[in-house]
């Protein structure tokens, strides 16, 4: 398989949307990605003992400082394991399949909640006219992300962050979609009657609450609901001309009032507010310089979470959620890579804030290099750090559930305070 800037299984998601890319009559073709590394996390803040809903490790029992080394999956890129097939129907028309799950490296277990193929699970049926998948799949809007990335969108990449993610701006459960590509301006179009959004919304999967709650894109999330909660609408357009490619995308999910808590297993849930809808739109671009080595990479978000009017519970965690109607969010990310013969070095930057309440915000950078023993394996480094700033939507939103980010995966939250990384690992793909 071709190997691109990003992971292959963002690849393959890219490559079919309208590319009209060449097939054997009837194939099944073995796919993956493992990535696996060794890093240090650290997590320290000047004051203590902030009062959230959710556990606050950093006290002055310890300093306010607490390091942990782990063998961490995923860190430069998302493994995977897939199976993907196509048949050849004639008249320029085309059959196909996509299975894909996601192992984690360092323990051998599944990420996305257990799920066999919780990564893509679709069928397609792909024409002159463009291509239709049925089935969980990526989200339209993160293809505005993905095509600009100076990375592969794993526990480093920054990028996520311009399309203001919560998990079903990635991945939408119960999905259907039309893609197409004309001249140079390639998008996509998608629907889904519940992405996957539970009537109890957490960030605890459900271990501290009912049967039915689950963080956004959980694996008890998606079934499809007689009110039409979770149900999702968005699209995707790029325009790719030479070394300069733009890209734009708009998601809705309605929510029809699902309850958002937050809390541990010790602390049991807070009702905090009841979600009415979320809208978010991005743009993208990058830019590359082919005779100097290097590409240049940018994608700015905004979006809204609109609450049921009195149903919000103001706390000390949120005090965002005194406003009367919605809490409001935008990013900005900025990436560069250069690359010199099997090395490449790549430098990111990020600030994702609230724009109203208590302009709570996160600042994120990150640096690291990558060496390529071989056209499918990698060895690379990352240095990165998060500040938190007045609980910022890192730990505001990941604590409530509506918000899983991949940066500096297992570091914990960290409200009013620094986490900080320094990895190493390998990436092989095949």
């Amino acid at each position: 398989m071709q190997k691109r800037v990003l992971s292959k299984a963002i690849a393959l998601a890219v490559a079919t949307l309208g590319t009209g890319a060449a097939f054997a009559q009837s194939s099944v073709t073995l796919y993956g990605n493992i990535d696996v590394g060794f890093d240090h996390t650290t997590r320290k803040a000047k004051t203590f003992g902030a009062t959230m809903p959710v556990s606050t490790l950093l006290t002055t029992a310890n300093g306010g400082k607490l390091s942990t080394n782990r063998v961490s999956p995923d860190m430069s890129s998302q493994s995977s394991l897939g199976f993907k097939g196509t048949e050849d129907l004639g008249g320029g028309m085309k059959a196909g399949f996509v299975l894909e799950g996601q192992p984690l490296a360092d323990t051998g277990s599944l990420s996305r909640d257990g799920r066999i193929f919780g990564r893509q699970a679709f069928a397609s049926v792909t024409t002159p006219y463009g291509e239709v998948r049925i089935g969980r799949q990526y989200a339209p809007i993160f293809f505005s992300s993905a095509l600009v990335t100076t990375e592969r969108f794993g526990g480093t990449d920054l990028f996520i962050e311009g399309g203001l993610t919560n998990n079903l701006h990635v991945r939408w459960d119960n999905a259907i979609t039309y893609s197409a590509q004309v001249g140079d301006f390639r998008g996509q179009l998608g629907y889904s009657p519940n992405a996957g959004a539970a009537a109890k919304i957490d960030g605890d999967r459900g271990a501290a609450g009912t049967s039915s709650s689950s963080i956004l894109g959980g694996a008890n999330a998606g079934a499809e609901a007689s009110n039409h909660r979770g149900a999702s609408t968005g699209g995707f357009l790029a325009y790719t001309g030479g070394d300069l490619t733009l890209t734009g995308g708009l998601s809705y999910t309605s929510f029809h009032g699902a309850n958002l808590s937050a809390g541990t297993t010790a602390t049991g849930l807070v009702s905090l507010a009841n979600l009415d809808s979320y809208k978010v739109a991005n743009l993208g671009f990058k830019y590359v310089l082919a005779d100097t080595g290097f590409t240049f990479n940018g994608a700015f978000g905004r979006g809204t979470y609109d609450f049921v009017n009195g149903s919000q519970t103001a706390t000390a965690l949120s005090p965002e959620l005194a406003i009367p109607n919605a809490l409001r969010i935008s990013s900005l990310v900025l990436g560069t890579r250069y690359t010199i013969g099997s090395m490449a070095f790549l430098a990111q930057w990020s600030e994702t804030k609230f724009r109203n309440g208590n302009h709570g915000k996160d600042t994120s950078y990150m640096l690291g290099a990558e060496y390529s023993l071989s056209k499918r394996t990698t060895l690379y480094s990352r240095l990165g750090s998060t500040k938190d700033k007045a609980i910022g939507p890192d730990v505001l939103l990941t604590a409530t559930g509506v918000r899983e980010t991949p940066v500096f995966i297992g570091g914990g939250l960290n409200p009013d305070a620094r986490s900080s990384i320094v990895a190493v690992g390998v990436r092989h793909t095949f």
